[in-house]
């Protein structure tokens, strides 16, 4: 028993020590132009959404199909850049998650940073307002429910690309 308690200590200590003296980069680095393209995108989405609010129909969806791929590969190409941006090694990411889990924590590290779920996140939610638009086109309340898990969506992403500007 006195020595997990002395091992639980001494990981703590190890993962304190790193985190003082800076020598393990926790998450990725801010990316003012990341940022700066997030908000872009952002903006654009949310004058498209302004376009759409009042429903569309099936006839009119060519109006909007070039807009929908614009959207949608800009949305991917800043995920895709999110996630090329360094992150901690395996190893020092797992002693950090099994410090948390041997603390109760259920927050983890994840192998890349969270506004890549997120920006895939609205890829999809996109992609399928494409092609119900396509199908059928899109009532007013269809509008909304796409343009909040986008919001909620884009939220996340910049709150967090935001934090990394510290």
């Amino acid at each position: 028993m006195r020595a997990t308690c002395l091992a639980k200590r001494s990981i703590t200590l190890l993962l304190f020590s790193i985190l003082l003296t800076g020598c393990v980069q926790l998450a990725p680095g801010y990316d003012k132009e990341l940022y700066s393209d997030l908000t872009e995108v952002n903006a654009s989405l949310l004058g498209f959404f302004s376009s759409v609010s009042m429903g569309t129909t099936k006839q009119s969806f060519p109006e909007r199909e070039d807009t929908y791929h614009n959207l949608i590969g800009r949305v991917e190409a800043l995920a895709m850049q999110s996630e090329t941006r360094p992150i901690p090694d395996a190893e020092i990411l797992e002693k950090i998650n099994d410090y948390l889990i041997a603390s109760d924590r259920e927050i983890l590290f994840e192998d890349s940073p969270p506004s890549v779920a997120s920006l895939e996140q609205i890829s999809g939610t996109l992609q399928k307002m494409r092609e119900t638009d396509e199908d059928r086109g899109l009532t007013p309340g269809a509008v909304k429910i796409f343009k909040n898990g986008v919001v909620i969506s884009m939220d996340q992403a910049l709150t967090y690309e935001a934090f990394l500007n510290r």
